[in-house]
């Protein structure tokens, strides 16, 4: 974790838990320039985190395609009408890399989105994010709060 980029870390709190052995990181993006930007930070950091806990290159790559496409899908959707960011968090564990991605918009119905392999949507720009999520990732899941928006969770196992 030596090579983590120090403008990632200058973004948000990253922390190393001894006792545990694990390690997490936190951030708050807002949608634009400066939080596109910083997304670039946020994915190099999980790709870290993914190679620290044993993912191969190409799969360290792919889990952060998924966060990029979970956080370009907060700040396109999620959007709430008072502005509120997008909160992100990485955990990595012996068993797992865990990110959450959390915005504050209306929510969203994941059945409802239309397979981007169906003939009728190959030229439609729609549901790719959520197809290349579970593709790259093992496991993920949808939580949607009584106070609003979504939280996307993606899981990739890890070989510590």
């Amino acid at each position: 974790m030596a090579q983590i980029d120090a403008e990632a870390l200058r973004l948000g709190r990253f922390r190393r838990h001894p006792q545990k052995g694990t390690w997490s990181a936190r951030f708050v993006l807002r949608a634009g320039p400066s939080g596109e930007a910083a997304l670039d930070h946020v994915e190099e950091l999980a790709v870290a985190m993914g190679r620290a806990g044993g993912l191969d290159g190409d799969e360290a790559t792919f889990v952060g395609v998924a966060l990029r496409e979970a956080v370009v899908n907060a700040f396109r959707h999620g959007r709430s009408a008072d502005g509120a960011p997008c909160r992100i968090g990485l955990h990595l564990t012996s068993d797992a890399l865990v990110i959450n991605v959390r915005d504050r918009g209306p929510g969203f119905d994941p059945a409802c989105v239309p397979d981007p392999r169906a003939a009728q949507n190959l030229e439609r720009g729609t549901g790719r994010g959520l197809f290349y999520m579970k593709c790259f990732t093992d496991h993920l899941s949808f939580v949607f709060p009584r106070a609003g928006g979504s939280v996307i969770r993606l899981s990739k196992k890890t070989r510590i």
